[in-house]
């Protein structure tokens, strides 16, 4: 699972209050002391909290959404859907208030979607989902800082570099205009990327999420269907 969905649903948030007038839809409290937060009217199974066009939410303040949900919230038929890092305590658990690094975004079907700790992630999903896939998500970051930071990259005169994993050799090229973007067995990639490290995370995922071997192997399919054919 990509991890980073909660800048989604944060960007989503934003947009939704600013399209309110950073007030409450209900009360209309709007003062910087008053947390608001986006009420699905409707859930659609499958879709993310964030794709939901915006006439479809409205912005309400902690209590006025309480009050929309019944008040009382669900202890069960919660849902894990991502996790996100934060980079620090930017975070505040809605359902205990503990400040909160690592994110983890859990949804229920009448209560809508709440951003989470790891330990009342498993609470609510009655389940180990919330430490264990934090323990998941804690070792692919380190596996992607490590990748990052390894020793084995050939860095070229041009400020590119190359490593292989997974039996793939992949290489990071500077772009004409000072971007980035990696190729893959010298596969030319078409992405562009603003830093060498947000290429390097890129390629990592794409790597690691198995979609590079699958796209090399289907491109050699390919390929000799079409030399067979002119053959």
């Amino acid at each position: 699972m990509k991890l980073y969905r909660q800048r989604e649903w944060k960007a989503y948030c934003a947009d939704q209050i600013k399209l309110h007038g950073g007030r409450c839809a209900h009360c209309l409290h709007g003062s910087p002391e008053v947390v608001l937060q986006v009420h699905h009217r409707i859930y659609v199974k499958g879709r993310m909290p964030w794709e939901y066009p915006y006439d479809e939410c409205d912005v309400l303040c902690r209590g006025c959404h309480a009050k929309e949900h019944g008040i009382i919230m669900p202890s069960n038929d919660w849902e894990l859907i991502a996790h996100d890092d934060l980079g620090g305590l930017d975070g505040e658990c809605e359902r205990c208030e503990q400040p909160l690094r690592y994110a983890h975004m859990v949804t229920h079907p009448n209560w809508g979607t709440m951003i989470v700790g790891e330990q009342c992630a498993d609470k609510l999903t009655e389940s180990t989902v919330g430490t264990e896939g934090h323990a998941a998500f804690l070792n692919y970051l380190n596996r992607r800082k490590t990748f990052v930071d390894s020793p084995k990259w050939d860095i070229a005169p041009n400020g590119g570099r190359s490593i292989e994993r997974a039996d793939i050799v992949i290489e990071i090229v500077p772009t004409d205009d000072g971007k980035f973007r990696f190729n893959l067995n010298d596969v030319k990639g078409k992405g562009d990327h603003r830093t060498l490290l947000e290429a390097q995370i890129s390629a990592f995922d794409y790597v690691e999420s198995g979609k590079a071997t699958e796209y090399l192997a289907e491109r050699r399919r390919r390929i000799a269907e079409r030399n067979a054919a002119n053959s």
